[in-house]
C-alpha cells in the first residue's frame, strides 16, 4: 500500500487525534513539559560527552602526536554530520507532527525511509573514508606523524559510521514520539561499553590511540542493534514493525524538503569545522591538541543544551500538529530560558578554572597553556551558544529549515572563519584568536534565531 493510501485509510477508520504520548505533554505547563523531554536528554548527553572525554583522556595521556591524530579523526567524522544531522532532523519535524496530528502509521513510515536512506548515505561515506583517509588528514594540514597515526583511526571509524548513522535517526524518531528516557538508558549502556574497552585496548592491550577506534566502533555497532530492536518493538506509540521497507519516492521528497536544506546546513558546518582545525594545525601541534581538547571541554556545555533543542524540537512539532501554534511559542521560550540557566554556569566555569579543565584532558603543560586562552574567550559566549541550540531546535521541529541555512552561511563565511584567521594570523592571538571568531559568531547568530522566532514566519511552514 503506498503512503498517501495508508493516510487515507488511516483518517478514514477513526477521527485523528493526538498519540497517547502527546496528549500527555500537551496537558502539562510547557515549562514542565520541556523539562520532562529535556532533563533524559541532559543525562543522555552530559553521560556521552563524559564518556567521550574519558576516552579521549586515555589518548590525551599518549602524547600531542596521538591526541592531535585522534582528535583530526573526529573532526573529520564531522563529514557524516550532515546526512545524522538532516535526517534527523527531517524525521523531528515529521514524527513529532504526525502524532500531534495522530498519524502514527504515517509517522512509522518517515522513520523507516530516514532508517534506510542513513544506512546507505553510511555505507557510501564509510567506503569514501577508507579509501581517502590519508590524502584527507594531509588536506587538513597534519604532519607525516599525525598521518601515520591518524589514518588507520580514520578508515576504521569512518568505515564503520553507519553504525552512528542508523543509530542517531532511530533514536531521533523515538524522541519526536515524546520518549527522551530510552535514548537516555542507551547513552548509558554506551559508555558502560565504551570507557572499559577504551581502557583494555589503550592501557592493557597497548594497541596505542587506535584502541580508541576499536572501542567506538564496537560499541556502535551494539547499540546501534539495540536501537533499532526497541524501535522495532515500538516506544510511545510508534513502531516500525508490519510496514514496508521499500524506498517510498513519495516520502523521501518530503522528508528531503525538511532535510536537504539543513543538510547543506550541516555540510557547511562540517566544513567550517575542518576550516577551523586547519587553522589550528597552522599554529603548530601543541595548539592543534590544545584546540582539540577545547572542543571536549565545551561539550559539557553545549550537549546538555541539545537535551533542550531536542524537547523544542518534538514539543513545537507535536503543538503545530495538533493546531495550536501558540504553544508552540511558548514551548520554544520556555527551552531557551532553561538553556541558558545552565550554559551560563558552564561559561563561568570556563573561565574561572581554564586550567583545570584542561588538566583533565593532557599532562603537557605546553598543551594547557596553549589552550588556557581560548577556552575562557568561548566561556563569555555560552549563553549565546544556548539560544542558537534551543531556537534552532524549535524552527527545525516546526520545519523551518531555510532560515537556517541563511542563517549558517552568513554567520561561517562572513563571521566565524573571517575573524578567526585575522584574530588568529595577523593579529597574532594564535588560538585565543580562532576563539574569539567562534564567540562573535554565536552572538550575531543566536540574535538572527531570536529574530526569526519571535515573528512567526515559521508557524507557516507546511511539514
Amino acid at each position: 500500500m503506498s503512503s498517501t493510501a495508508e493516510v487515507a485509510e488511516e483518517q478514514a477508520e477513526a477521527p485523528l487525534r493526538p498519540s497517547a504520548r502527546a496528549a500527555e505533554l500537551a496537558a502539562l505547563h510547557p515549562q514542565r513539559a520541556t523539562l520532562e523531554l529535556a532533563w533524559p536528554g541532559i543525562v543522555e548527553n552530559v553521560i556521552a560527552a563524559a564518556g567521550q572525554a574519558t576516552v579521549f583522556a586515555f589518548v590525551g595521556h599518549l602524547g600531542a602526536t596521538a591526541t592531535a591524530a585522534v582528535g583530526a579523526s573526529l573532526q573529520f567524522l564531522f563529514l557524516m554530520f550532515p546526512v545524522w544531522r538532516s535526517l534527523a532532523i527531517g524525521t523531528m519535524a515529521h514524527v513529532s507532527r504526525r502524532m500531534g496530528e495522530g498519524r502514527a502509521r504515517t509517522a512509522a513510515d518517515v522513520a523507516r525511509q530516514s532508517i534506510l536512506l542513513g544506512a546507505i548515505a553510511g555505507v557510501v561515506f564509510g567506503v569514501f573514508f577508507i579509501v581517502f583517509a590519508s590524502p584527507l588528514l594531509r588536506l587538513l594540514g597534519a604532519n607525516e606523524e599525525v598521518v601515520a597515526v591518524g589514518a588507520p583511526i580514520l578508515a576504521l571509524m569512518g568505515g564503520a559510521s553507519v553504525f552512528q548513522t542508523v543509530w542517531f535517526i532511530s533514536l531521533s524518531a523515538v524522541r519526536a514520539a515524546g520518549d527522551s528516557r530510552t535514548p537516555m538508558w542507551l547513552a548509558i549502556l554506551s559508555v558502560i561499553l565504551t570507557i572499559p574497552l577504551a581502557f583494555v585496548f589503550i592501557d592493557v592491550v597497548r594497541v596505542g590511540p587506535i584502541g580508541a577506534a576499536y572501542a567506538i566502533v564496537t560499541d556502535s555497532a551494539v547499540i546501534c542493534g539495540l536501537s533499532l530492536l526497541l524501535l522495532w518493538r515500538g516506544r510511545a506509540d510508534l513502531s516500525i514493525r508490519g510496514g514496508s521497507w521499500h524506498l517510498d519516492l513519495g516520502l523521501i521528497r518530503s522528508l528531503f524538503a525538511v532535510s536537504l536544506p539543513s543538510a547543506a546546513e550541516s555540510a557547511m558546518f562540517s566544513v567550517g569545522i575542518l576550516a577551523l582545525s586547519g587553522f589550528a594545525f597552522r599554529l603548530g601541534t601543541n595548539p592543534s591538541a590544545a584546540h582539540q581538547i577545547v572542543n571536549q571541554v565545551e561539550s559539557f556545555s553545549f550537549l546538555p543544551c541539545i537535551g533542550f533543542s531536542g524537547a523544542a524540537s518534538a514539543l513545537v512539532g507535536q503543538a503545530l500538529g495538533m493546531g495550536d501554534p501558540r504553544r508552540a511559542t511558548r514551548s520554544g521560550w520556555a527551552a531557551v530560558r532553561m538553556a541558558i540557566l545552565w550554559s551560563t554556569l558552564a561559561g563561568v566555569a570556563f573561565m574561572v578554572l581554564p586550567q583545570a579543565l584542561l588538566g583533565i584532558f593532557t599532562n603537557d603543560e605546553r598543551v594547557v597553556e596553549a589552550g588556557v586562552g581560548a577556552l575562557a574567550i568561548v566561556g563569555v559566549a555560552q549563553p549565546a551558544q544556548a539560544v542558537i541550540f534551543t531556537l534552532g531546535g524549535a524552527l527545525r521541529g516546526a520545519g523551518d529549515t531555510r532560515f537556517a541555512l541563511v542563517a549558517t552561511i552568513v554567520n561561517w563565511f562572513v563571521v566565524r572563519l573571517p575573524l578567526a584567521y585575522v584574530l588568529a594570523f595577523p593579529v597574532g592571538l594564535g588560538l585565543a584568536g580562532v576563539w574569539a571568531g567562534i564567540a562573535a559568531d554565536y552572538f550575531v547568530r543566536a540574535a538572527l534565531l531570536a529574530w526569526r522566532f519571535n515573528s512567526g514566519a515559521w508557524q507557516k511552514v507546511r511539514v
